[in-house]
């Protein structure tokens, strides 16, 4: 039994072969159709995705800005900086200002310690000899916090901080390794060190007081014991004996002592 030819098969067929033109353009008209199907896709998702990245970067832009803003104003204590670690002291404004002030005015570090610490919140080639001239003899004292001084940018603040010494002004700029002290480095007056050192040569004697007692009237002194006089017959004490002179010896002949008995014997 012959099955009967498929009605659209047979006139496909039929349409490509009597004329191949046809099928061309019909080819060419489905990729079109694609093409253009593909470009409004890509053109509604590229505009919602357009909209929602600079959404997500305001968003960013405005938590980088408080974060940055409460940084700034979080003032740091001399105590605080001495705690914190070497990747801590970049984080702020004032943790910098308040290391390079701690650096600086330690009298305890050698020369290479000293150069090393302050390397740490500034270009170590900033480090010379003239900042090395400057650095305190005497010991200096933070008085307390930082004081981050208002209308400052983003980028360059000024922060104070009180010494014993004056005011260390001291320039930092935010970088890609955190916030560093700027060109020139701050430095203390030596004369005002000088000053502001204690002093140990000046001393002051105690001043003493002598209390005078008067005795009362109702309580009367009791009269002194007059020594009686030593008796010719009591033994003179050794001391007295020892110092007492010797006897001088008389001349002439020896006397013999009378005795109630003779001797025995004849005398020769």
């Amino acid at each position: 039994m012959r099955t009967g030819a498929n009605p659209i098969t047979t006139a496909i067929r039929s349409w490509v072969l009597r004329s191949p033109g046809r099928l061309a353009s019909g080819i060419a008209i489905m990729v079109a159709v694609l093409y253009l199907a593909r470009l409004m896709v890509t053109a509604v998702t590229g505009t919602a995705g357009d909209t929602a990245e600079p959404l997500a970067n305001e968003a960013n832009t405005n938590t980088n800005t408080a974060a940055s803003r409460t940084a700034v104003a979080t003032e740091i204590t001399e105590t605080e900086v001495a705690s914190m670690s070497a990747r801590s002291i970049g984080r702020s404004p004032a943790t910098a200002a308040m290391y390079y002030a701690h650096a600086f005015v330690d009298t305890t570090a050698s020369p290479t310690q000293w150069a090393v610490a302050l390397s740490r919140v500034t270009r170590p080639e900033r480090v010379n000899d003239t900042l090395a001239a400057a650095r305190p003899t005497a010991p200096v004292s933070i008085l307390g916090p930082t004081r981050t001084l208002p209308d400052t940018g983003t980028t360059g603040t000024t922060v104070e901080v009180d010494t014993s010494a004056g005011t260390m002004t001291v320039a930092v700029t935010d970088t890609d390794d955190g916030w560093q002290v700027d060109s020139p480095l701050p430095a203390l007056n030596l004369d005002d060190v000088a000053a502001a050192a204690p002093t140990t040569g000046r001393t002051t004697a105690p001043t003493t007081t002598t209390a005078t007692t008067t005795p009362s009237p109702a309580t009367a002194p009791s009269p002194q014991r007059i020594p009686e006089s030593r008796s010719s017959s009591e033994p003179a004490p050794p001391a007295q004996q020892a110092t007492s002179p010797a006897p001088v010896p008389v001349p002439g002949p020896i006397p013999i002592p009378a005795l109630d008995t003779p001797l025995p014997g004849p005398i020769a």
